[in-house]
């Protein structure tokens, strides 16, 4: 897959300088990105758009975060729980895992998924990937682990997360999205547990 970086990076203005008049264009712009952004898609989304749905310049839009990749990691919701289902129990992690990601209580799990595959091959976006599964994964399983490759085994919970999600969510694979939710996350569940606890 080729590296893609944006052409529109910058430094943004620092937050804390902003007086109230700066602080009302940088959340209209935000709420406008979060719009199109989950309407649209990240690449469809553009920097033009976000700034007519704002009422402001597109310049105004780089200047205050930097980058289109910036403010997309800006608007995408990763406080979504999941830490409390990696500090629970390691024993049952995999099958609470599974569960917490096929709720259907969690639309935002679908939108959030399908946006950050979108633009993964963006390298902000994609370093922030990076970051993200560093913290909220290993910090969190690595080392409560037994055993050799602590790190690797839970980055490669996150890969078969992801690949459950791509499955459901990209190529809505009739059989898996058709599948029963408590086979599911019986089935790949303890597959995830083999991983942490083999």
């Amino acid at each position: 897959m080729t590296k893609t970086s944006s052409p529109e990076r910058t430094a943004p203005v620092d937050e804390s300088q902003l007086r109230p008049a700066g602080r009302a264009t940088r959340a209209a712009i935000e709420a406008a990105a979060r719009t199109l952004f989950a309407e649209r898609g990240f690449e469809a989304a553009s920097v033009r758009a976000i700034a007519t749905e704002a009422g402001v310049d597109p310049a105004l839009v780089i200047r205050h975060f930097g980058s289109k990749e910036a403010l997309f990691l800006r608007t995408l919701d990763t406080s979504a729980g999941v830490g409390a289902v990696l500090d629970g129990p390691l024993e049952t992690v995999g099958r609470r895992l599974v569960a917490y990601f096929l709720d259907p209580e969690r639309p935002a799990v679908r939108h959030r998924y399908l946006a950050l595959a979108q633009a993964a091959h963006r390298d902000q976006v994609r370093e922030e990937m990076v970051r993200y599964t560093a913290e909220t994964y290993v910090a969190r399983l690595a080392p409560r682990m037994e055993g050799a490759d602590r790190e690797v085994r839970a980055v490669l919970v996150v890969a078969q997360i992801n690949g459950l999600l791509n499955l459901l969510f990209q190529q809505e694979d009739p059989i898996v999205s058709g599948a029963d939710t408590a086979t599911l996350v019986a089935l790949y569940g303890d597959a995830i547990q083999g991983v942490l606890t083999p």
